[in-house]
């Protein structure tokens, strides 16, 4: 969970070099629920259906993943769901559509809806202070806009990044010691100036949610979203609580398997605590997108794209969503990473394809994103990536290695580094003397590299002429990132 919505650093372990682990069967899941009973077969060819068959259980293997569930809607007809591998290990319990997964920072985007719907109705102003709502809130959150903590660009620091905080721990917390991690450490940056991904804006927001509601966070989603919406099978995290078909969390070992650590919910709070189903987030998509149970205001509201101080717009918007372009294709989406679970919730509205990935597996060799774009590719009609491995030329190898600052965007660390190596370019996440893995990149041509484990995750590099630094782009988690190198080669 350190991100909440996705990993920041290098896949660890071995897991993430090698990818090892024998293919799981999938389990096509027919009967009772209701979900199977909208499944339009006839809506996606054989050949079609085969082929996302194909992707998931190779990309299950390569991740790898223990289980996997998954539903695509087109044009308001669920065309495709299935589960795949075990929910259970120990207990030797296959995945289905009724599973209920953990689905980390796609909470976010619930977040960023509830707060719409109070501003819409008058009691939030999005340019007031944090502290406006929260009075006890220490300086310097205290004084960082509503509208900054939204979209991530308030400056805060991120508490799952921090060395003091006890990542690992069973504790039970409190809401204010989760604030005493990060609401008094100074910014990173001038609130509006930059972006970067943090937690702690979005576990203000649901603070702000409860104090104008007068309920916990909890009691206010589930009355104004999933009742509303008939999510039944979505509820706030509680590892107490008797949750049917949930499904058990892990990460890989040394030695195989291991269990996930089941976390207090205040941990993540407003920022990643929602568990769902697939069936269920095609049910959220629609109440939020295609229902009058969401009033245009709202949607207004949490499709707002704000500007950085220097013009440049920003991606994320005032919702909680990623709003960008997937092979020319317009994308609202958020991704999902916490303690033994990740997910992905993708909706491309000019094509009406909504596609929503859960798996129960965290800080494998790529996410669910990486399976979920296959995926969008055949849905939409795009060749699928032809990978190639060319030898890199060692004048460009040599000019392009070195550390790389990532502005006014980025994405956990602030720097990355690339070192070229026996004629293979590598990319070592937090920079080149960071000591974790070096990842080694695919040479496509025209400066284009790709993840040796992932060939959705890719970067361009433009070297510098005349004693000028290198730039970079990165495709990276859905996002395009820039950075400039430190210094040249």
């Amino acid at each position: 969970m350190r991100e909440l919505i996705c990993s920041s650093k290098a896949p660890r372990g071995e897991g993430w070099r090698r990818g090892v682990l024998p293919l799981l069967v999938s389990v096509a899941l027919l009967g009772t629920d209701a979900l199977h009973s909208e499944v339009k077969a006839e809506a996606l060819s054989p050949e079609t259906a085969s082929r996302i068959d194909a992707i998931i259980t190779n990309r299950m293997e390569a991740a790898p993943f223990p289980g996997l569930a998954i539903a695509i809607e087109r044009k308001g007809e669920v065309v495709y769901a299935k589960g795949f591998g075990k929910a259970d290990l120990e207990q030797d319990v296959p995945v289905t559509i009724d599973t209920v997964f953990p689905i980390g920072s796609i909470t976010k985007s619930f977040t960023g809806l509830a707060l719409a719907q109070l501003v819409v109705d008058g009691k939030v102003s999005i340019e007031e202070t944090a502290g406006h709502y929260l009075p006890d809130l220490p300086e310097p959150a205290r004084s960082v806009k509503v509208r900054h903590l939204l979209n991530h660009t308030g400056g805060l620091v991120n508490y799952t990044d921090l060395p003091e905080f006890p990542y690992n721990s069973r504790k039970e917390f409190t809401r204010e010691e989760m604030v005493g991690y990060f609401a008094s450490k100074p910014l990173m940056f001038k609130p509006g100036t930059a972006w970067s991904y943090s937690n702690s804006g979005t576990y203000l927001v649901g603070l702000i949610i409860e104090k104008v509601s007068g309920v916990t966070y909890d009691e206010y989603i589930r009355t104004h979203i999933l009742e509303p919406f008939g999510m039944s099978k979505s509820l706030y995290s509680d590892w107490t609580r008797l949750v049917p078909h949930r499904a058990h969390g892990y990460k890989k070992g040394k030695n195989g398997w291991q269990n996930g650590l089941q976390y207090d919910p205040v941990v993540p709070f407003s920022a990643g605590a929602i568990m769902s189903t697939v069936g269920d987030l095609l049910k959220y998509r629609r109440g939020v997108f295609a229902s009058d149970k969401t009033s245009q205001a709202v949607r207004d509201v949490i499709l707002t794209h704000d500007k950085l101080a220097d013009g440049t717009e920003i991606m994320y918007t005032l919702g909680c969503l990623g709003e960008t372009r997937f092979e020319g294709h317009r994308k609202i989406a958020h991704a999902g990473d916490i303690y033994g679970f990740s997910a992905n919730y993708a909706y491309y509205p000019d094509d009406d394809l909504v596609i929503v990935i859960t798996t129960n597996h965290q800080g494998g060799a790529f996410p669910p994103l990486s399976v979920e774009q296959k995926i969008a590719r055949e849905m939409l009609g795009v060749p699928q990536p032809v990978v190639k491995s060319l030898p890199v030329p060692a004048d460009f190898g040599t000019r392009v290695s070195g550390d790389y600052y990532f502005a006014p965007y980025r994405f956990g660390p602030e720097v990355h580094g690339f070192s070229f190596k026996d004629g293979q370019l590598y990319l070592n996440f937090g920079g080149t003397k960071s000591g974790g893995p070096a990842l080694p990149l695919l040479y496509q041509g025209a400066g284009r590299f790709v993840s040796v484990v992932d060939d959705e995750h890719n970067v361009v590099f433009k070297p510098g002429k005349h004693g000028k630094p290198s730039t970079l782009t990165m495709q990276y988690y859905g996002g395009t990132f820039s950075a400039q190198q430190t210094a040249v080669k």
